[in-house]
């Protein structure tokens, strides 16, 4: 009971640190800038409506994602590349790695890894996804509505890509004999709980850990503990996958090497959107509305 008792915790306590972290400051911060470019959209943005979802920008990013994946950019190969080699190398011991991992274990470490591998299941990813969604249109804070879209649509597409690789490389656990039969169903090639898990990390440093010049000492150094934390808190994930036998190294390597680029992919898409001008016949944002009289409906809502 103790442990289940630790998982609204968890989300609760990312739901906070999102809204607090946003309240003060509700623009959305550029790759290369520490504000939005353009005052009128970011006033647009912080006065549109509650619940609104706007499914111009969902189709930019839907676009944008797997025109990078066919058409990958330098350091997307790079990365694909570093995440492919460390992949093979890790696959070729992974029998190995098994058997030390299992020699080293103790009770302890595996209650610690145990722990840790909730953050890519038990439903805390699409949970903290929705609650900031609900919590940021509630109080009108548009960067946290917007971190819950996002954090969605990393899952989302993270776990595309992910059922492709168990396919692609289709293999059993390794307390399962780890035989490897590509192409023939959904196996267990590509950790889902460790993609799970890293699909938060790049939204959330993109959204509330980004580095500024006007950071005081103290703000820079929670957020390069903040950054620590949910790049590290995957690897955890990953360490505890290979710690019960569920998957090989190797699996939790691709499996991060895919959550960790979707999550940065889509940060992009984000930034690259508030900066693209849009038609004005185009409605801004389409979803359920609620007025003041306390009637619910559906609505569009045009920038003009």
């Amino acid at each position: 009971m103790r442990r289940h008792g630790r998982i609204p915790a968890l989300i609760v306590a990312i739901i906070l640190a999102a809204m607090s972290a946003g309240i003060p400051s509700p623009a959305v911060a550029t790759p290369n800038d520490d504000g939005p470019t353009d005052p009128t959209r970011a006033t647009l943005e912080r006065s549109s409506r509650r619940f609104v979802i706007d499914g111009q920008e969902l189709k930019f990013t839907q676009k944008y994602y797997w025109h990078r994946l066919i058409h990958p950019g330098m350091k997307d190969r790079l990365w694909g590349a570093g995440v492919l080699t460390t992949s093979f190398i890790l696959a070729t011991k992974k029998w190995k790695i098994q058997r030390e991992v299992a020699e080293d274990d103790s009770p302890d470490r595996a209650r610690f890894f145990r722990r840790a591998q909730d953050l890519g299941g038990r439903g805390i990813v699409p949970a903290a996804a929705v609650l900031l969604y609900l919590g940021g249109s509630m109080l009108r804070n548009d960067r946290t509505k917007a971190t819950g879209i996002m954090l969605g649509e990393s899952a989302v597409l993270t776990g595309a890509l992910t059922v492709a690789g168990m396919w692609i490389l289709s293999e059993d656990r390794p307390r399962e004999g780890g035989r490897l039969h590509p192409f023939r169903g959904i196996g267990h090639g590509v950790s889902g709980h460790t993609s799970t898990a890293a699909s938060i990390a790049g939204v959330l440093s993109r959204q509330y850990l980004q580095i500024k010049p006007a950071d005081g000492r103290v703000a820079r150094t929670f957020k390069w503990i903040g950054k620590g934390f949910v790049y590290g808190a995957p690897i955890a994930v990953a360490f505890g996958r290979v710690n019960e036998q569920q998957h090989f190294a190797y699996n939790t390597v691709l499996g991060l090497g895919i959550g960790f680029w979707t999550s940065n992919v889509v940060a992009d898409a984000h930034d690259l959107y508030l900066q693209t001008p849009r038609s004005p016949f185009r409605p801004a944002g389409v979803g359920p509305i609620v007025g003041d009289d306390g009637g619910a409906g559906f609505g569009a809502r045009w920038e003009w």
